[in-house]
Parts: C-alpha cells; sequence; structure tokens
C-alpha cells in the first residue's frame, strides 16, 4: 500500500487547540518568572538577606509560588507541542521535551528549593541560630545558584539548547512564519554567547539587557501560536496522523 502525504487544516481542532495551550504556557513561563521575582529578588539577594527575608516572608513565599506556577509550565509546552513537533521529527520533538522537562528539574530541585532554604536560615538566625554557620549556607545556597537558577550558567546552557531544537524545527518545517524562528535563533546565539563569556570574564552590569530580545521573542511566538496556531501546509512527506493532545 502506497504511503498517503499528510495534510493537516489549520483550523483542525486539535492542532488549534496545541497552538492556543502552547501559546499559553509560553506566557506564564516567561511572564510569571520576571512576576514572581519582583515580589522576592529585593530581599533574597539583598547582602543582609538573613535580616530581611524572614520580617517579608509572606511575599517571598507569594513570589516563589508564582516561580513555581512558572516551573511547571515549562515541562507542560513540551508535552503539548510534542505531538505538533512530531510530524515534522519525533527525535526533535522528545528531544525538545527532554530539556524543558530538565529545566523544570534544575528549578525546583536547585534554585526554587535554595530560595527556600534562605528564607529558612533568616528564621533560623532570628530564633537564635549560630551566625557564622548561617552565613556559610547563605554562600553556599548563592554559589549554587550561580550555576542553577534561572540566571545560572547551567540553567541557561540546557534552555538554549532545548530552544535551539525548538526553533530550528519550527524554522525547518515553516510552522509559524521563519523571521519569529529566526529572531529565536538569534537571540538563542546571543545568550549562548553571554554565557560562555560569562565562564570567562565578568560581564557588565548592562549585561542581562541582552536577553530582553529571547523573553520579548518568546511573547511574540506565543501570541501567534494562540490566534494564529500552525501551518503545516510545507510539510509535504508522509507522517503519522496526529496524536490526540493530552487533555
Amino acid at each position: 500500500m502506497s504511503d498517503q502525504v499528510m495534510t493537516v487544516q489549520l483550523d483542525d481542532p486539535h492542532v488549534r487547540r496545541a497552538g492556543v495551550i502552547v501559546g499559553v504556557l509560553f506566557i506564564i513561563a516567561t511572564a510569571f518568572l520576571f512576576l514572581g521575582e519582583m515580589f522576592y529578588k529585593q530581599f533574597l539577594d539583598a547582602p543582609d538577606v538573613l535580616r530581611v527575608a524572614a520580617q517579608n516572608k509572606p511575599v517571598i513565599v507569594l513570589g516563589l509560588t508564582i516561580e513555581l506556577i512558572c516551573i511547571l509550565a515549562m515541562p507542560l509546552i513540551g508535552a503539548f507541542i510534542y505531538p505538533v513537533l512530531s510530524h515534522v521529527s519525533v527525535g526533535l520533538a522528545l528531544t525538545y521535551f527532554f530539556f524543558r522537562a530538565l529545566e523544570g528539574v534544575i528549578l525546583v530541585s536547585v534554585a526554587l528549593t535554595n530560595k527556600f532554604s534562605l528564607l529558612s536560615l533568616s528564621e533560623a538566625q532570628l530564633a537564635g541560630a549560630d551566625p557564622t554557620l548561617a552565613e556559610a549556607a547563605v554562600m553556599l545556597i548563592r554559589a549554587q545558584n550561580l550555576w542553577g537558577d534561572t540566571a545560572g550558567t547551567l540553567y541557561n546552557i540546557i534552555f538554549a539548547l532545548g530552544a535551539l531544537c525548538l526553533y530550528g524545527t519550527l524554522f525547518h518545517a515553516r510552522l509559524i512564519p521563519r523571521w519569529i524562528s529566526l529572531w529565536g535563533l538569534i537571540a538563542i546565539a546571543i545568550l549562548l554567547g553571554i554565557v560562555g563569556t560569562a565562564m570567562l570574564i565578568p560581564l557588565p552590569p548592562w549585561a542581562p539587557l541582552l536577553i530582553v530580545p529571547i523573553a520579548v521573542q518568546e511573547m511574540v511566538m506565543a501570541l501567534w501560536f494562540i490566534f494564529r496556531g500552525f501551518d503545516f501546509q510545507d510539510i509535504t512527506h508522509p507522517h503519522p496522523p496526529l496524536t490526540e493532545i493530552p487533555s
């Protein structure tokens, strides 16, 4: 029996639902990260964190809860976009899901846990714990976060590898306009350049502004997913039928 060419319509309910869900998850994963930091960053990054953290516990917990929602959205992006990307390459779809899931594992096990630990240390010091030991613990936590936090080297390498997989697939298959995919590829290249440079020399204070292109690009792409969805008209080789989007 001869192979049949797969055709996926833009109004296919599974495809449209995938686009909307993935777009919303991208907005949550990006916007909630910055929103959460607005609540806790000034306290947990303060030089006297052991003094100020416990005094601002409700605000810090709120910010970290918002960040947890952001982290949970990351592997869900990989899960819900998998049936779409698998029409181009099952291997690339699985690889992207793997990197997004790994992001979540690192952020929960390192970054988020460490931030809650800073809050616990602050409370312990107020209760009379040895300040010398507490300060040593703070130094260790911050050293770990230099690698595993959202601004950390290891996390950003993993994020960049997953993003290259996604944007390369979208660009190759023209699932969205190529200028959006190319924007993402260029922004990720800039991010990798920042990460590589930071491993060798100290970065200037304005260096974090160079991550703005990828943050803006993800919001533009998310809106495209929500309102326009995926375009399969350039995929003309045989594919298996689109699987059900997880509910």
